[in-house]
């Protein structure tokens, strides 16, 4: 499906920020992603972009499965050749410092908005994916900005 090839950097991202970066958990959260997208194609109503509309089910997917295992034990797996698989930016030491920071706030649609904005999504695309209006929007992701310094200066003293 050409969509997916298209929303492929961005299906990456969400499994990769949203998983513990295990191989196997990594790979079942896109599996569910592109399962979900391709049986919900028939009811894409075209009120919104097909990024959009794929990026909105991704979150929702991978909100699904953070919620699930909320309460498992969390692994990280050192196999460089795994991260061949991500997009260019991921592999980034200084996108993985960031990605340590973000998962260590407490809330869910922090981190979903935090993943929009780093994913370059405009402020308009992600109020129409989240629900809220592009102030909020922005207001939000500047105190989030704000809480990420103070976790970085923490761990820095």
């Amino acid at each position: 499906m050409q969509m997916l090839r298209e929303c492929d950097s961005t299906l990456l991202k969400v499994c990769y920020y949203f998983t513990n970066r295990r191989r196997e958990d990594f790979r079942d959260l896109y599996q569910e992603i592109v399962c979900t997208i391709w049986t919900s194609w028939p009811t894409f109503r075209g009120e919104s972009s097909r990024k959009t509309w794929v990026t909105r089910i991704a979150l929702n997917v991978a909100g699904q499965q953070v919620r699930r295992r909320k309460r498992a034990p969390q692994f990280v797996e050192l196999d460089e050749n795994f991260y061949t698989l991500l997009a260019d930016d991921a592999t980034d030491t200084r996108y993985q410092r960031l990605y340590d920071l973000i998962n260590r706030l407490e809330n869910n649609e922090d981190r979903t908005l935090l993943f929009l904005y780093l994913d370059r999504h405009r402020l308009q695309e992600i109020a129409e994916i989240t629900g809220g209006t592009e102030a909020a929007v922005k207001q939000k992701i500047y105190r989030l900005k704000q809480q990420l310094n103070r976790l970085a200066q923490h761990d820095n003293e």
